[in-house]
């Protein structure tokens, strides 16, 4: 198989490898085979980057073995549904795919929940119940407290504050442009050992389009840019400082009038984490970060240069929305790499 026809496989959908990866992917789970388990909850780990639960399962022979199920979203995307980790323990009946990184856990796609309701990942029909739990959908969103909006709205200063959630950008990489050697590096990618979503980490410049929350504060001589996914803070330096290798790099900035420009070089990051495109330790970025519509949009644009990937260096440009009153949430993220 090609490597341009390898990667057209991971970038025909925006979330084929969002996270973890689909649970329907083969690359990440024995897809062709439906299983089936039934047991009593231990543990509900209600973690970035998927919620998971421990169900111990006894066998027909009396062995007891506990399995490690992948429930879906995040928590916040649960409770946005109105479900709740303590909806999850007791007794459950779960239907999924297994794990090609360990036999003992389950992608779970239905679950039949203590509560008689089941919960089916993406809308899929349901198994086990005539009851859908989250029937209608996802409710509209959490109203932001009016003094934390006005709170938010009177220290709101150019480009600080929490910004919208991001975009994916992989309509946007040049694929025509890889070199040989960027080529060679697609194909030999794993989704089982070098997708680092699964040991909660994240690089540069995958970071920058995470579908969480952005909040960018101005520390003097440096300033933080901090994702909520996977709790991730970036460092840009306003003053001379030593450089030192990063998952996100070594960041400089200058103002230019009211835009931030931010040089990023000593990338320490072997792919754009969720999807295959390879990076070198030769990439550097050139990033500007301006307001308009009086601040309500951030406009991000990102120039990469790295020669032994790409013929030659490309652009993308990214907006979010301000978000006044929102406060970012920061939970524990769980090393699936185990």
């Amino acid at each position: 198989m090609k490597a341009t026809t390898l990667l057209a496989m991971f970038l025909v959908s925006p979330t084929l490898l969002a996270h973890h990866g689909s649970v329907t992917q083969g690359a990440l789970y024995h897809s062709d085979v439906l299983t089936e388990l039934e047991g009593e909850v231990v543990e509900v780990l209600w973690r970035y980057t998927h919620a998971r639960a421990r169900l111990e399962v006894v066998g027909d022979d009396g062995e007891e073995t506990i399995w490690e199920l992948e429930l879906g979203p995040p928590p916040n995307g649960f409770e946005s549904r109105g479900i709740f980790a303590e909806d999850f323990e007791g007794h459950l009946k779960v239907a999924g795919h297994v794990s090609r990184r360990r036999p003992n856990i389950l992608g779970v796609l239905n679950v039949l929940m203590p509560s008689g309701m089941e919960y089916a990942r993406g809308n899929r029909e349901l198994m086990y119940s005539t009851v859908r739990a989250a029937d209608g959908g996802r409710p509209p969103p959490e109203v932001p407290d009016p003094a934390k909006v006005a709170e938010a709205e009177a220290a709101a200063d150019g480009i600080f504050r929490v910004w919208g959630r991001g975009t994916s950008p992989e309509a946007d990489v040049p694929t025509e442009l890889f070199t040989e050697r960027a080529h060679e590096l697609i194909a030999a990618y794993d989704p089982l050992a070098d997708n680092a979503d699964i040991q909660c980490r994240q690089g540069m410049p995958d970071t920058m389009y995470d579908p969480t929350f952005l909040e960018i504060t101005n520390l003097g001589d440096t300033i933080d840019m901090h994702v909520q996914e996977f709790n991730i803070h970036r460092t840009i330096h306003m003053t001379e400082n030593d450089p030192e290798p990063s998952d996100a790099g070594y960041s400089t900035g200058r103002w230019e009038g009211d835009t931030l420009i931010v040089n990023t070089t000593q990338v320490d990051w072997p792919y754009w984490s969720e999807i295959p495109v390879p990076q070198s330790d030769q990439a550097s970025y050139l990033e500007r970060f301006s307001i308009s519509d009086g601040g309500r949009t951030l406009h991000h644009s990102i120039t990469i240069t790295d020669p032994v990937v790409f013929a030659e260096p490309f652009t993308i440009e990214r907006t979010r929305e301000w978000t006044p009153g929102v406060e970012l949430l920061v939970r524990e993220c769980v090393d699936w790499s185990d």
